[in-house]
């Protein structure tokens, strides 16, 4: 989920949201670079065309389509930069193998050329060598076996004209294989971990009457080799164009096909490109709506109510086509983990997420007619929060994302309940450091909170009697709390204070607006109000408006406290930044019987639900 991005760790981004009305498109400014083409290139891209008409595929796509066929396609980042990768395993358990090629500027596929097998791998041109390492079994440049797939290779003369012909060639030598190196064909054979095992394979060769070039590739090449052999099946080399390639797998039914890697089933290909000439950088592109209903599988349950899921996935449909160009530099759209939208693949989809993304296909969040950046979270304990509180953004940019008070996540009873003690040492360190403290903090207080009861500001003295405020927001991101909706326990902790004025609700609770106020009808649903509203009280009836003070906060947890031992406790319900909609929150209502859409409407304030 989108759960844990603030504005001190990344920027907001704003996306012509036109320019996705047709289908995503690579960014020149992310460094997907046009790839231009040899005409001799060209002539052989065709000729694979023609060969790959023969072929059924997957979604019953040919060679150059888009995957997904027909709809919008996605690049979702895999594995990218500290997490590249020196080797990942694919395996079609569906279907006849996989097709080899590259992706063109429009996320089109490719073919240069195929194999049968349907468990592979794609590994750098380097010495690797095949078992397990940091618990993943695939190659690795750790020595881990004997079971390795040099850098050296011997290159037969000449170049050929389609895959087909430098495989004839190839195959009359054991351990023969396709190259493609900067838009040309050639025929290898064998791989070996010195330059020295490869002359002497060279002279081998040379006896029999093979004239040979001892070859490697550039810091750019990739090798397909059969899982766990030194096998080559293909090697790729775009000399750094920024195209890498691309691996899809082959369906001989009709049916969308998928495919196995590290632990996940994915629909649609794979592109795997050395940025820099360094490790892996693997890239999904798939169908959008595939796309999506790998999300709402991962980011919730196949079980929950069909409303939920159905809420889910117009708010992740809506969030990644407003993400913007964050990971341009690694040549993708959006990742796979919370710092975009949770994504494994279909690993976790079924009967109802796939009825979920199938009865809202096309559907988004919108405000003033543009699509927004919806954001969601796992649970509020009680009430989101507005963007400018928590991320200090321009709240005039997004009025949508406002606090609301949450009374629904309460009937699930959910355990999401924290505590975290904090160093008055880490306090300085991650919050005040730019402050100029030099004595320690002995106190804490939060001296306002929000309409809802979040804290709005936090405040901290220290010994000297310097006192330092900021948003609460801030403090949530930079000491790692699980939520915004916290407060203070322990040893030295007092009780707020209660505001006085307005009017009191059973006694307590002083109440001067209409913010967070429900109504429950005989059939205990609940609904929020608005507008004028009135209540009776002991001098007459009162009327609540739009306005009112600020809230005394959750009355849970203590508002100031003094450190002990060195530390400050910090207590609070909920799971994440609390912007926009709340998961658990959206289940509960799906449960009392709300549609998506008034899911969505309840959680961003003043939207609609259309289409792109």
């Amino acid at each position: 989920m989108p759960a844990l991005i603030g504005a001190h760790k990344y920027n907001w981004y704003h996306y012509n949201i036109n320019a996705l009305k047709c289908q995503f498109r690579a960014n020149p400014q992310s460094g997907e670079m046009e790839h231009t083409m040899k005409r001799k290139f060209v002539q052989i891209a065709a000729l694979c065309l023609v060969t790959a008409l023969l072929l059924t595929v997957c979604g019953g796509t040919a060679s150059a389509a888009p995957a997904g066929s027909g709809e919008k396609t996605i690049r979702v980042g895999l594995h990218y930069g500290t997490g590249a990768i020196e080797g990942l395993n694919l395996l079609n358990k569906e279907g006849s193998g996989y097709r080899f090629g590259y992706y063109d500027a429009s996320n089109r596929f490719v073919e240069l050329g195929s194999t049968s097998q349907t468990a592979i791998s794609v590994v750098e041109t380097v010495n690797v060598y095949y078992g397990v390492y940091d618990n993943y079994q695939s190659y690795h440049t750790a020595a881990v076996s004997s079971i390795a797939v040099g850098e050296y290779h011997l290159e037969l003369p000449g170049t050929y004209a389609s895959f087909a012909e430098a495989q004839g060639v190839a195959s009359q030598y054991s351990g023969g294989f396709v190259a493609y190196i900067g838009g040309a064909y050639y025929a290898r054979v064998g791989s070996y971990t010195t330059k020295d095992g490869a002359v002497a394979a060279q002279a081998a060769l040379t006896a029999q009457g093979a004239l040979t070039q001892v070859r490697g590739t550039s810091a750019y090449g990739v090798s397909v080799v059969a899982t766990g052999t030194s096998t080559i099946l293909f090697q790729y080399d775009d000399l750094g164009q920024g195209t890498g390639l691309g691996v899809e797998p082959i369906q001989t039914g009709g049916k969308k096909c998928t495919t196995w890697s590290k632990g996940n089933l994915y629909h649609g290909g794979f592109r795997f490109e050395r940025i820099g000439g360094g490790k892996l950088t693997v890239v999904n592109i798939v169908g959008f709506e595939d796309y999506i209903e790998g999300v709402v599988a991962t980011e919730m349950s196949d079980s929950w109510p069909v409303e939920a899921l159905k809420a889910q996935a117009v708010a992740a449909r809506s969030y990644a086509l407003t993400l913007g160009t964050k990971h341009g530099t690694h040549h993708f759209d959006i990742c796979d983990d919370v710092d975009c939208q949770a994504y494994t693949g279909q690993t976790s989809a079924g009967v109802n997420t796939r009825a979920a993304v199938d009865q809202t296909a096309g559907q988004v969040a919108l405000y003033n007619g543009k699509v927004i950046s919806a954001f969601y979270y796992s649970s509020n304990g009680g009430a989101s929060q507005s963007v400018s509180v928590v991320w200090g953004s321009n709240q005039s940019l997004y009025p949508y994302l406002m606090e609301v008070a949450d009374p629904y996540e309460e009937t699930l009873n959910l355990k999401n309940t924290w505590e975290r003690t904090i160093t008055s040492e880490r306090i300085i360190s991650r919050l005040l450091s730019g402050n100029n403290v030099t004595a320690p903090i002995v106190s804490a207080e939060i001296p306002a909170y929000t309409q809802a009861g979040n804290p709005w500001m936090i405040s901290f003295t220290d010994s000297a009697g310097k006192s330092f405020s900021m948003r609460s927001g801030k403090v949530y991101g930079e000491l790692g709390l699980p939520s915004c909706r916290f407060g203070f326990a322990g040893s030295g902790a007092s009780q707020p204070t209660t505001p006085s004025g307005g009017v009191s609700i059973n006694g307590t609770t002083p109440v001067s607006g209409v913010s967070g106020l429900y109504a429950i009808d005989g059939n205990g649903k609940l609904t929020a109000l608005g507008g004028d509203v009135y209540v009776a009280t002991d001098s007459g009836t009162s009327m609540l408006g739009q306005g009112g003070g600020q809230s005394q906060g959750s009355g849970q947890w203590a508002s100031s406290a003094s450190v002990v031992n060195g530390s400050i406790t910090f207590v609070g319900r909920g799971w994440g930044h609390n912007i926009g909609l709340s998961q658990f929150g959206a289940k509960a209502m799906a449960q009392q019987g709300y549609t998506y859409q008034q899911i969505l409407q309840f959680y961003y304030t003043g939207i609609t639900v259309g289409y792109m």
